[in-house]
């Protein structure tokens, strides 16, 4: 009778056993799958901001797609979230940047961001490249043909003959997209142009 009782028992704390795995695999693989959830949203929140971040000290788009990669994947192989994602995202970023320029040069000490005039804090980089970043994003957004004239205008430099011929179009349809890319970005539009001029 005892061997019986003690393999009910033993087959108990054995369903027992398999349930609490089963549950916690089912617990991790949710928190797993949250983390991945996260990690999507933080991505596609960081990714372009921190890009643009990372070009006030890089003059290289690999480098710069490097290490805001690099700082994503160490995010992702991290055993817990930071408290302050952004902020760990950002200084991850400006440390890897910092290290590539030190490797392209030994002797470098002082390394400051900047913009296309001089020398900026990084916070400044910091807030510079979540305001470049929206801005693009509505950009981005903008009809096809509305974004082409924009920046060919804006960013290229080109006069309103130059894009119609470039384009195939009448000068007065480069006037007409010009101003509905300005209408659409009404609120942003002197932001634009100062980021683009």
């Amino acid at each position: 009778m005892r061997d019986v009782l003690s393999g009910r028992q033993q087959i108990f704390h054995f369903s027992l056993f398999t349930f609490t795995l089963i549950s916690l695999f089912t617990f991790h693989s949710s928190l797993f799958t949250l983390h991945l959830i996260n990690l999507d949203l933080t991505f596609r929140t960081y990714y372009r901001p921190l890009c643009l971040y990372a070009m006030h000290y890089l003059d290289d788009t690999q480098a710069v797609e490097d290490v805001v990669q690099d700082a994503f994947v160490r995010l992702m192989q991290s055993d817990e979230q930071p408290r302050n994602v952004r902020a760990w995202l950002y200084t991850a970023v400006r440390n890897r940047a910092v290290d590539t320029l030190r490797r392209r040069n030994p002797l470098l000490t002082d390394v400051a961001p900047q913009d296309l005039e001089r020398l900026i804090s990084d916070e400044e980089a910091q807030e510079r490249s979540q305001r470049e970043a929206e801005l693009w994003t509505l950009i981005d957004a903008l009809p096809p043909r509305c974004r082409e004239v924009l920046l060919m205008a804006k960013r290229d430099g080109l006069k309103y003959a130059e894009i119609a011929e470039t384009l195939g179009i009448s000068v007065k349809t480069v006037e007409k997209q010009m101003g509905k890319a300005l209408r659409l970005l009404r609120g942003h539009a002197d932001a634009i142009l100062s980021l683009l001029a």
